[in-house]
């Protein structure tokens, strides 16, 4: 009878659908470390979307965002976007959180009465990460963590990730992004980026000439980024802050009405 259950264990294993299916319903840490098993559950593991999505290598997209309207009576956001936990428990001090947030940024439905659209643009719900990192020292951590193939660097801040980061104190926030990946900001190309020796210059403290708006137009965001690390911007527990909005790949309008893409 042992060996007969052995046998069927095995078969199950070596169907790459079902063994995808088994480690879906693991916690992302054991989904992590499940890689170490055997071949067939590092090659699973790395060859599937969803496994790869679910531990945060991979991107998904797919996030909607909803309405905000303060006189409807189910007035709520939509499903919030998934924390990279494993994160805190490489960087206990640097853990980045998602924050429900209203925004106002210029999207209109094509379902608004003439009222509405003579109003202007309505808002919706949305949602930040936030994180800091320190300005003069290194981060607290455990010496293995900083290994150059250590998983957290290929991994995202949240999902769906980031696209961009701000600096941030009390309520002023930088004009241009401090980190811009199109991609997504993976928490490796974030510490790199928090790490890096930089000239904190009055860029962004003074008005931008004709001269500095005709070199932006022929720079990439990732050159402006570079240049807005301001010491202003260094709070008083000596860490830099940072927000960044996490971008819904559709609007729902409500109940009635259908989600249109954005």
């Amino acid at each position: 009878m042992a060996s007969h259950t052995e046998s069927a264990a095995q078969q199950v294993f070596r169907l790459p659908e079902l063994l995808e299916l088994i480690l879906l319903s693991l916690p992302q840490r054991d989904l992590l470390l499940s890689q170490r098993v055997s071949n067939s559950f590092l090659q699973t593991t790395q060859g599937s979307v969803r496994l790869q999505r679910a531990l945060f290598f991979a991107p998904d997209w797919n996030l909607e965002g909803r309405q905000f309207d303060p006189y409807a009576s189910h007035n709520r956001p939509g499903r919030k976007p998934e924390n990279n936990r494993l994160l805190l428990r490489a960087f206990p001090g640097c853990y980045p959180t998602v924050t429900l947030v209203i925004l106002n940024d210029g999207t209109r439905s094509s379902n608004q009465d003439l009222d509405q659209e003579e109003n202007g643009d309505r808002e919706h719900w949305s949602w930040d990460v936030c994180i800091s990192f320190p300005a003069d020292r290194a981060p607290e951590t455990k010496a293995a963590v900083m290994f150059p193939e250590a998983s957290w660097r290929r991994m995202f801040l949240s999902q769906p990730p980031c696209t961009s980061l701000h600096l941030v104190r009390r309520w002023q926030r930088s004009p241009r992004p401090a980190v811009v990946r199109e991609g997504g900001l993976t928490m490796g190309e974030f510490v790199n980026e928090a790490t890096k020796e930089r000239v904190h210059d009055e860029m962004d403290a003074v008005p931008a000439t004709d001269e500095v708006q005709s070199t932006e137009r022929c720079e990439g965001a990732e050159s402006k980024a570079a240049r807005s690390w301001h010491r202003s911007f260094i709070s008083s527990d000596r860490d830099w802050h940072f927000e960044g909005n996490i971008k819904c790949s559709s609007m729902s309008l409500g109940d009635d009405w259908e989600c249109e893409e954005v």
